[in-house]
């Protein structure tokens, strides 16, 4: 149904204003949509905009699952910005390290492997597997780092063996999937 609204609107060219709570729905038939809280506009965009660059945590939360850290902007050692969180998780960030006392960034932009494994040289987080969700095409870990709960999306592929409870990983994360905001 969501693929005949959006070629009807495309075909008759119509501009189309669509209300919706379905999030799938809104992604998959808009250019632009715009997320309402109370009535008042938090933010408008394309929907990969929104979703990957919320304007702030009602955005985040209601467009999905969001990993959500609270903490401050530091420098390592070496001058470069990091996210220390209020647990004392060193998160890697993008850019000058603007203002901001919240990181945001969604469970799929996480590289999940065991603790043992090769790090490369890479920076990570250590953690521990709490809980295993099995959602079809994805597994989903809530990974305790240093008492943050983390949500870790990982592509289930037949046959790879799945992280347990009590399980110590290393979780990976690319500082461009990670968003400073403000409280």
């Amino acid at each position: 149904m969501r693929r005949e609204i959006r070629e009807l609107q495309q075909k008759l060219k119509l501009t189309t204003i669509f209300v919706t709570h379905d999030q799938e729905e809104a992604n998959t038939t808009s250019d632009r949509m715009a997320v309402l809280d109370q009535g008042v506009i938090q933010q408008i965009g394309s929907p990969m905009e929104l979703y990957d660059k919320p304007a702030n945590l009602f955005v985040a939360k209601f467009l999905g699952a969001t990993n959500i850290v609270q903490g401050k902007v530091a420098r390592d050692t070496e001058g470069r910005n990091l996210f220390r969180a209020d647990s004392g998780a060193e998160f890697p960030l993008a850019g000058d390290g603007a203002a901001g006392n919240k990181i945001v960034f969604r469970p799929q932009n996480i590289d999940i492997r065991s603790a043992a494994s090769e790090s490369g040289g890479e920076a990570g987080l250590n953690g521990v597997v709490h809980h295993t969700e099995f959602l079809g095409s994805i597994i989903r870990y809530a990974v305790d780092v240093n008492g943050d709960d983390l949500l870790v999306d990982h592509t289930h592929r037949h046959g790879e063996s799945v992280f347990a409870t009590g399980d110590q990983v290393r979780l990976y994360i690319e500082p461009d999937g990670i968003l400073l905001l403000k409280n």
